[in-house]
């Protein structure tokens, strides 16, 4: 009741609307304040969350590449392995071969006295065969002998 006695009514009204005023600045102020240090905080958590993703990601790259370089040891133990395996089959085919031209060499120099054209291609073949694979050794001069073998039986044969 003081108040209505010292202040008339319209200033009462005045400090109502004035105070109201105040009080909504404060919330606004404060809702203000609330979202911009959210937005700050929130940037920090944004960018640490990203770091944490960015480390993440490298991680699995980084797991991925140690498992493609095992995988890689792998392969070229494999490689190396089945290369060595090819090396003493192609040794072992040669071999195979020079046996072949050798008993073949005996059999129509030695036995018979002449080749005929089908033994003598086959002959061929397979020293065709020894040459790709690298073989160079006395087996030439047999087959120079084959060669010079004659082709039909002699006439005190047949």
């Amino acid at each position: 009741m003081e108040l209505l006695q010292n202040y008339p009514i319209e200033q009462i009204l005045g400090f109502i609307v004035c105070l109201a005023l105040a009080i909504k600045g404060c919330v606004t102020f404060w809702d203000w304040g609330y979202n911009r240090l959210r937005q700050v905080f929130q940037k920090e958590t944004d960018e640490d969350n990203k770091d944490k993703q960015l480390e993440e990601r490298l991680n699995k790259i980084d797991d991925s590449l140690n498992t493609l370089i095992e995988s890689q040891k792998k392969n070229t133990d494999t490689i190396n392995t089945m290369q060595n395996q090819i090396a003493i089959l192609s040794e072992s085919d040669k071999d195979d071969i020079k046996s072949f031209i050798v008993r073949e060499y005996h059999y129509f120099t030695e036995q018979k006295g002449w080749v005929d054209d089908y033994s003598l291609d086959c002959i061929e073949k397979r020293y065709t065969h020894y040459k790709q694979e690298g073989g160079n050794s006395f087996v030439h001069g047999l087959m120079e002998g084959l060669r010079a073998l004659p082709k039909r039986p002699p006439k005190d044969k047949e």
